[in-house]
C-alpha cells in the first residue's frame, strides 16, 4: 500500500511539475505572442500614419500647385508667350546677340551688390536709384518660364541676391521717404545744397529728386509679388521694413485720394524730414504754389505730381498709374494674407483697390469725336481731360502688360487713337528705307518729333501677333544708330540723333519682348553676366546658370607696336569753324586713319543734346565715351576741330613709345597754365570707361556753376579730381608738349615747328586770321 501511495505521490509531483511547466510555456509564448501582434499593430500604426502624411503631403502639394497656377492667372497675360511657336519668323542672330547683351546690361554696368543685405542699381548714365526704373530694369530676371520652366532668379542664386537686395533697399528708401522718386549711393552734404534744393525739390540725404510719381511705389510691389512668385516663403518678404514699405505707401495712395483736402498721412512709420505736412514742390513745375491743378476728392482716384517722364503732371490724377496702383493692390491683398497674416492690411488695400478701380470707370473713360469712348490719360475729376499717351509705362498703351483688366472695346479704341496722328506724342519718319512709327514724349522736346524705342517695344509686348513683335525687333535695332542699344528717344529720320546713349530701362523692355520670341534668348553658351560691383563679403551658396566664372588677371595689354588706335574729332560749322576750315580738318584726321590704319570717328555735328542749353563743348566727352562703350580699339585719340596732324610720316607707335602708359585713365600734356585736353589720349581699358564716365556727368555741375574762362571738359576734370582724389594719380600730363600738342599763333605753350607731330591753334582770338594760317599749313602738307 505504501509502494502505491508512494507511487502516486511521485506522479502527482510529475503533473504538477508538468502543470507549471505548462504554465511557464504558455505565459512565455503568450507573452511572446503579444508582443508579436504589439510590433504588428505598431507597424500597423506607422503605416496608417505614414499613408495620412503621404495623403496629407499630397494634399499640400495639389493645393500648392492650384496656388500657383492661380498665382500666375493673376501674372499678367502679356507678353504673349511666342517662344513655342513654328510660325514664328526667325529672329536674326543680331537680335538673339543683343537680347543677351541687353539683359544682363544692367548687372553689368549698373547694379551695386552690397552688405547688409542689400543692392543698388542706378538707371545708367544718371548715377541715382529710380524706383521704377530700377525695378523695371531686373523685372526680366522674375518673368516665369524663362529657362527650364523657370524664372532666372529661380536658377540662379547670385541673381535672387541681388533682386532679394533691391527690394529691402527700395524698402529701406521709401521709409527715408515715401514721396522721393530717386535715391543716391551717397548722401549729400547737406550743408552745400541750396535753400532752393532743401525746401522747393525735397533733397538731402540720400534723395536725388523729390517728384512724387504715384509709379514708383507700383513698380516696388510687382516686384514683390514677382519675387513671390518665384520663391513663395523667401526671407525678405517676411523682413519687417518690406510689409512696412507696403503700409506706407498703402497710407500714402490715401491721403492723396484727398489731396486737394491737404491731407497727409501720419503715424510711426511717418517720421521722415518732410513728413507730417501736404506734399509740395517745386512751384515753377507744380501750380499754386507747388500743390498743383484743382483735383476732386470725392473720385476714389489717387493723386501724382509727375508722369513716370518726370513732367510734372497737367491733371493731378494719372489714370495708366491708377490703373497700375490697383493691380498691385490686388497684389498686395495675397501677400497681406499668405505672407503677412495681416487682415487689417488686406481690407486696407482693398478697399483702395475698389475705390480707385471704380474712380477709373466713372472718371477715366471719355469719348472721343472719332474714335469714340477712351481711356484718358490725365484727369482732374471735375470734367477736364487730357488726351493723349507718352511714351513712358505706365501708359495707355502699357495696360494689358501692366494687368489691369480693361474694356476690351475701350482699349481697342483707345489704342487706335494713341497710335494715330490724334495722339500729340505719336510721330513718324523715315530713314535708309524704313518707315519709323511710334510713341514719344514732351520730356525729349529737344529732339523734334522723336520716337521712344520703349514706346516701340510697348507697342510689340501687348501684341497678339508674333510676326508683327519680329518686325519690331528689326526696326528697333535700326534704330539703335548701329550701337544695338535702346535709347531714350531718337529723331526717326535721322536716328544718329538720340538722346540717352546708356539707358538700362529699355534695355531690359527689349530683351522681355526677344524673349516672348524665341527660346535661343537666354542661354549661358550665348551670353553670360558680371555684376558691376559686388561688396558684400556673404558667401552666396547654391547655383548660378548665368554667372561668369571667377574672373582670371586680364592678360597685359598688347605693345604698343600692336595697339590699334580710333580717332575722334568733331567739327562743328559755325561762328568759330568755316566750313572750309571743318572739311580741311576732318580731312587731315582721315588722311592719318587712312595712312596708318587707325579708325577714325569724325562728326560735323552735335550729338549730345540731352540738353540743348548746354555747351557744344560736350560733344567731346559723348564722343570718347560713346566710343569706349562701341569700339574695341586698344587707344582712343582725340584732336579737337583746331588740331591737326601736320607730319603723316611719323608712326604713332614708335612717337609715342613710353608715353602711352594702360595703367592710366588720361594721357595729355600740359602748358603754362596747366592741363591741355585739346589733343589726349585715353586707353580703352574697364577703369578708363569708369573714369570717363564719371568726368561726363561732370557737365551738369559745370553747367550749373559756370566758369569765367567758359572751360569745360577741363572745369570738368577739376572738379572730379577735387572730388574723387583717386583719379589724380591715374591721369598723366607728363608727354612733352611737342610730341602731341604743339601750340599754333599762342605763345602760352610750346611753338609748332614745321617737322613736328601736331598743330593745335589754341586760344587763338583773330578768327580770319587764324582760319587761313591753319588752312594754309594744311595746303601746303607734303603729300602722302
Amino acid at each position: 500500500m505504501r509502494g502505491s501511495r508512494t507511487k502516486r505521490r511521485h506522479s502527482n509531483k510529475c503533473l504538477q511539475y508538468i502543470s507549471i511547466g505548462a504554465v511557464a510555456i504558455w505565459f512565455s509564448v503568450s507573452i511572446s505572442f503579444m508582443a508579436v501582434i504589439d510590433t504588428k499593430y505598431m507597424e500597423l500604426n506607422d503605416a496608417n500614419a505614414l499613408y495620412n502624411d503621404n495623403i496629407t503631403a499630397l494634399v499640400a502639394a495639389v493645393e500648392s500647385r492650384e496656388k500657383a497656377q492661380k498665382q500666375r492667372n493673376k501674372l499678367p497675360k502679356y507678353p504673349i508667350n511666342h517662344r513655342y511657336s513654328d510660325k514664328v519668323r526667325p529672329l536674326s542672330d543680331q537680335a538673339i546677340s543683343q537680347c543677351h547683351k541687353a539683359l544682363w546690361h544692367t548687372l553689368e554696368t549698373t547694379t551695386f551688390v552690397l552688405p547688409n543685405k542689400e543692392s543698388f542699381v542706378i538707371t545708367g548714365d544718371i548715377r541715382d536709384l529710380w524706383l521704377r526704373d530700377s525695378a523695371a530694369q531686373i523685372h526680366p530676371l522674375l518673368l516665369p518660364n524663362i529657362y527650364q520652366g523657370k524664372s532666372l532668379v529661380q536658377v540662379d542664386a547670385k541673381l535672387e541676391r541681388i533682386v532679394s537686395g533691391l527690394i529691402l533697399k527700395t524698402a529701406r528708401l521709401i521709409r527715408f521717404d515715401p514721396y522721393a522718386n530717386a535715391f543716391k549711393l551717397k548722401p549729400h552734404d547737406n550743408a552745400k545744397l541750396s535753400k532752393f534744393e532743401r525746401e522747393s525739390l525735397g533733397r538731402h540725404g540720400y534723395i536725388s529728386t523729390w517728384n512724387y510719381e504715384l509709379d514708383s511705389a507700383c513698380y516696388f510691389m510687382r516686384m514683390l509679388y514677382f519675387f513671390h512668385a518665384s520663391f513663395p516663403f523667401h526671407p525678405v518678404l517676411r523682413e519687417r521694413e518690406v510689409k512696412e514699405a507696403v503700409m506706407i505707401m498703402v497710407d500714402v495712395w490715401i491721403s492723396e485720394q484727398r489731396h486737394e483736402e491737404d491731407a497727409y498721412p501720419t503715424g510711426e512709420l511717418f517720421d521722415c524730414v518732410h513728413c507730417g505736412k501736404p506734399y509740395r514742390y517745386n512751384p515753377k513745375e507744380l501750380k499754386r504754389n507747388g500743390k498743383g491743378t484743382i483735383t476732386n476728392s470725392s473720385v476714389g482716384l489717387t493723386w501724382s505730381g509727375f508722369r513716370p517722364s518726370d513732367d510734372a503732371c497737367l491733371y493731378g490724377y494719372l489714370i495708366p498709374a491708377n490703373m497700375f496702383a490697383v493691380v498691385v493692390l490686388g497684389y498686395m491683398m495675397e501677400l497681406a494674407e499668405v505672407i503677412w497674416i495681416d487682415e487689417s492690411l488686406m481690407k486696407k488695400a482693398r478697399q483702395l483697390k475698389e475705390e480707385i478701380d471704380d474712380g477709373i470707370k466713372k472718371h477715366g473713360i471719355v469719348k472721343h469725336k472719332t474714335h469714340g469712348r477712351i481711356y484718358a490719360y490725365e484727369v482732374d475729376g471735375l470734367g477736364h481731360s487730357l488726351l493723349t499717351d507718352d511714351a513712358n509705362v505706365p501708359s495707355l498703351l502699357s495696360i494689358p502688360y501692366l494687368g489691369y483688366e480693361y474694356d476690351e472695346t475701350i482699349f481697342a479704341n483707345t489704342k487706335r487713337f494713341i497710335l494715330s496722328k490724334d495722339n500729340p506724342n505719336f510721330h513718324q519718319g523715315k530713314h535708309d528705307g524704313i518707315e519709323f512709327t511710334g510713341i514719344g514724349s514732351p520730356h525729349t522736346h529737344f529732339i523734334p518729333s522723336s520716337i521712344w524705342p520703349m514706346a516701340m517695344i510697348m507697342e510689340g509686348l501687348v501684341s497678339n501677333n508674333a510676326t508683327d513683335k519680329v518686325i519690331l525687333v528689326e526696326k528697333l535695332l535700326a534704330s539703335s544708330a548701329g550701337t544695338g542699344w535702346m535709347h531714350e528717344s531718337f529723331n526717326p529720320n535721322n536716328p544718329m540723333k538720340f538722346s540717352r546713349p546708356w539707358f538700362c530701362w529699355p534695355d531690359s523692355l527689349f530683351s522681355e519682348l526677344v524673349m516672348s520670341l524665341t527660346e535661343e534668348c537666354p542661354k549661358p553658351e550665348r551670353g553670360r553676366y558680371k555684376v558691376k560691383e559686388w561688396t558684400d563679403t556673404v558667401v552666396v551658396n547654391g547655383s548660378s546658370a548665368f554667372s561668369q566664372p571667377t574672373p582670371v588677371p586680364p592678360p597685359p595689354p598688347p605693345s604698343l607696336e600692336h595697339s590699334s588706335l580710333a580717332v575722334i574729332s568733331a567739327c562743328i560749322p559755325g561762328k568759330r569753324f568755316s566750313a572750309d576750315y571743318v572739311n580741311a580738318s576732318l580731312a587731315n584726321k582721315q588722311s592719318f586713319c587712312d595712312k596708318w590704319g587707325a579708325t577714325c570717328i569724325l562728326s560735323r555735328e552735335n550729338h549730345d543734346v540731352e540738353n540743348p542749353t548746354y555747351h557744344a563743348k560736350w560733344e567731346k566727352l559723348y564722343q570718347i565715351n560713346r566710343t569706349l562703350h562701341t569700339s574695341d580699339a586698344d587707344w582712343i585719340m582725340w584732336l579737337d576741330c583746331d588740331a591737326a596732324f601736320t607730319n603723316l610720316a611719323i608712326d604713332w607707335r614708335t612717337h609715342l613709345r613710353g608715353h602711352l602708359d594702360s595703367s592710366k585713365v588720361l594721357i595729355t600734356s600740359k602748358d603754362k597754365n596747366g592741363m591741355n585736353l585739346g589733343v589726349l589720349f585715353i586707353p580703352n581699358t574697364v577703369e578708363a570707361h569708369e573714369f570717363i564716365d564719371e568726368l561726363y556727368e561732370m557737365r551738369h555741375y559745370v553747367e550749373k556753376f559756370p566758369n569765367t574762362r567758359d572751360l569745360k571738359d577741363q572745369a570738368a576734370l577739376t572738379e572730379l579730381l577735387k572730388a574723387q582724389p583717386k583719379w589724380a594719380g591715374l591721369v598723366d600730363a607728363t608727354v612733352p608738349q611737342e610730341k602731341i600738342n604743339s601750340y599754333l599763333d599762342n605763345s602760352d605753350g610750346h611753338r609748332w615747328k614745321s617737322h613736328e607731330w601736331i598743330a593745335h591753334q589754341v586760344w587763338c582770338q583773330k578768327a580770319e586770321k587764324c582760319s587761313s594760317h591753319f588752312l594754309s599749313i594744311l595746303k601746303n602738307l607734303k603729300p602722302l
